[in-house]
This record gives C-alpha cells, structure tokens and sequence, in this order.
C-alpha cells in the first residue's frame, strides 16, 4: 500500500517545500488528487496524456483545491506541481491553463459533482487546451 509519506517522497522540489509550509494541506491535497483521478476514469474511461482526459483532470484537480485550500494556495500548489526540469514547456503551458480554469471555478464553490460538471462545460465550450498528436 502506498502511503502519503511515499508519495510525498515522489513530489517535485518546489511541492514539498509548499508542503512543508503548509503540512495542514497535505491531506486535502492527497484527497483532491484521488478525487480527480477517479472522475476522469469514471467520465473518459482513463486518465490521459495531453487529452480531454487530462485536461478535465486538471481542471477538475484544480477546482477542488481553490474550493477546499482557497484559490492562492491552489494556485501555489498547481504550479509548484508543473515546476520540474523536463516538464515540456508545451505541456506545461496547457496544464498552467487548464489549472487556471479550474480553479476560478472552484472559486464559484459547489460540491464535487458540480465542479465536476463545471469543468465539462469548460471542455465542451473550448476553454480547456489539449494537445493535437
């Protein structure tokens, strides 16, 4: 079984360190995460690379920590998450964006479903970024 500790273990640099500042986050976190991991399988049948799928996990992900840790710390985490060499600067821009919708929408509060539900309209309505293959 996976713990938090494990997974804290395989976190960027700049992640840790926000956590360090902000221990009382790290289950909230670690719950947001599972959360949005399991409603993309449940609406795209998978967690994706570079797809609608990841770009609604993003933003899903991303809403649920403006709601629940507020929108600055969300903002902090999201992009301390996409803070690591290798992460390509394509794919670092769309997250960094698709994060960004999410959290305004978290901003709006609402339970999961509806933030879910939020983050759908923002895919269906082009305000989300995918890379075409």
């Amino acid at each position: 079984m996976t713990t938090v500790y494990d997974q804290y273990e395989q976190l960027t640099e700049s992640e840790q360190a926000y956590l360090r500042r902000h221990p009382h986050h790290v289950l909230t976190i670690n719950d947001a995460r599972t959360a949005a991991f399991a409603e993309t399988v449940r609406r795209f049948g998978k967690n994706g690379h570079n797809d609608q799928s990841d770009a609604f996990r993003h933003c899903f992900w991303s809403a649920l920590l403006a709601r629940d840790v507020g929108f600055n710390n969300g903002l902090a985490f999201t992009t301390a998450h996409e803070s690591f060499s290798g992460n390509k600067m394509d794919e670092k821009r769309m997250d960094l964006h698709n994060n960004r919708v999410g959290l305004h929408i978290g901003r709006q509060g609402g339970s999961n479903s509806t933030l879910s539900d939020r983050c759908m309209s923002a895919l269906r309505a082009g305000k989300l970024q995918v890379i075409v293959q």
